[in-house]
């Protein structure tokens, strides 16, 4: 049943970056929400609402717990070594990172991948990826943001909220946008 689960929950993220690419950027799901929005329980992880509480297993092996990170900008990034978005924005992440950690902002890498941690941190070894990568294999981020889409990112605002949601790859053409909320995000 688990296997059933996982196949159907993997035909649907491909499925979603299929039907999200075939549209171009117009169909791209992005939102962002003003300072004054409320912060309340999320259902879904929407743009808004607060984000749930998640936890998981860095790479290193130690426990991940996302309410550690409540004080600084965090970008949240489902992902996956087998999907190609997911490939292609490593790059615009790794950027971001750089750009940005010295000013309170994180970026973690959620990966879904079943392969196997080994499998995962050689990926991100190849990748040169520097900003923590946790795994979750179950997918359980996946239900908590609603999602079967990869990648998906939010941002969540420093008292814990998710200010902006992006379902499929940040594109080149979007990355100024990005930056703009990340700045905004950050000065708050």
């Amino acid at each position: 049943m688990r296997r059933l689960h996982i196949i159907l929950f993997v035909a649907a993220a491909i499925a979603g970056c299929a039907r999200e690419n075939a549209h171009g950027p117009a169909a791209t799901n992005t939102e962002t929400t003003s300072a004054a929005a409320p912060a309340t329980p999320a259902a879904g992880g929407e743009v808004g609402t607060a984000m749930p509480a998640y936890t998981a297993k860095g790479l290193g092996g130690k426990p991940f717990d996302l309410a550690s990170l409540e004080g600084d900008v965090v970008f949240l990034n489902v992902w996956a070594t087998w999907c190609g978005p997911c490939r292609f924005e490593i790059p615009e992440l790794q950027a971001m990172h750089d750009k940005y950690s010295s000013k309170g902002f994180k970026v973690v890498g959620v990966s879904v991948d079943e392969t196997g941690i080994d499998a995962v941190k050689q990926f991100v070894s190849d990748k040169k990826m520097t900003y923590p990568v946790v795994i979750d294999p179950e997918g359980r981020i996946a239900n908590i943001l609603s999602t079967t889409v990869l990648p998906t990112s939010v941002i969540i605002d420093r008292k814990g909220r998710i200010v902006w949601r992006k379902l499929g790859a940040i594109m080149p053409n979007e990355v100024k946008d990005v930056d703009s909320v990340v700045e905004k995000t950050i000065g708050r």
